[in-house]
């Protein structure tokens, strides 16, 4: 396990704290319902205990974990099958949210829309930034999707939700996802209802395949470094 210099600073330590407890989570080693023991960890890293609640609460905010009173942080995961039924279920009832609501959407939202993407193609994605780009990134979806008069299914598509771990994790494909959200806005623009469709239901199942290629690329790694390490 890595060992963390000394010299680093708290952001970085907790950035790299963060990525090894994540990692831990989606690849199995720590299994739901499990207890983050924040000593065992401290130890492990070579840190203290600070950057070690740090990342727990961020954490929590991925919906990897769930931080308990009196029994601290237990682990949540999010498995290739969630990633799967969250993705596939979005990509068929937002694609007609979308269809139903761009003849109602105004040119103060067509604007605004603008607005959200430029300052998305201007960000540099960092673990830094993530929480911006993730406002940023349900802002954009939940104006295209605002003008739906269909409720119940608009309600659905928001219950759903965007995963908030997705940026952090497909860190590698920004580009192209901003590139989805370029063709999206362009189809809003030309007031195109089919082709905002087609284009939100690509780039959410394109988001899907890049999860599952991320998570497949994990288990690899685990299965390569038990492997290696041998039997006990």
């Amino acid at each position: 396990m890595k060992i963390l210099e000394e010299g680093n600073k708290n952001s970085t330590v907790v950035s790299v704290v963060k990525k090894e407890l994540r990692r831990a989570i989606l690849d199995g080693s720590l299994k739901k319902g499990d207890r983050v023991i924040q000593s065992k960890w401290a130890e492990r890293l070579n840190v203290s205990r600070m950057p070690i609640r740090e990342a727990l609460t961020q954490l929590q905010g991925e919906g990897l974990v769930e931080i308990v009173s009196h029994k601290g942080a237990v682990v949540t995961p999010i498995t290739r099958d969630d990633f799967e039924e969250i993705y596939q279920t979005r990509a068929l009832l937002e694609g007609l949210v979308v269809e139903k609501s761009l003849p109602f959407l105004t040119n103060e939202d067509k604007e605004e829309l603008g607005r959200i993407l430029n300052q998305m193609e201007s960000l540099k994605l960092t673990d830094e930034t993530s929480d911006q780009y993730i406002a940023l990134n349900a802002e954009f979806h939940e104006r295209i999707r605002k003008g739906c008069p269909w409720r119940r299914v608009h309600k659905i598509v928001e219950t759903l939700g965007i995963s908030p771990i997705a940026p952090t994790l497909l860190i590698n494909y920004y580009d192209k996802t901003q590139q989805d959200h370029r063709r999206i806005y362009e189809a809003v623009m030309r007031e195109d209802p089919l082709e905002l469709r087609l284009a939100v239901e690509y780039h959410i199942l394109r988001t899907k395949n890049n999860l599952m290629e991320y998570m497949e690329k994990l288990n690899q790694a685990k299965s390569l470094e038990c492997s290696e390490a041998g039997p006990d």
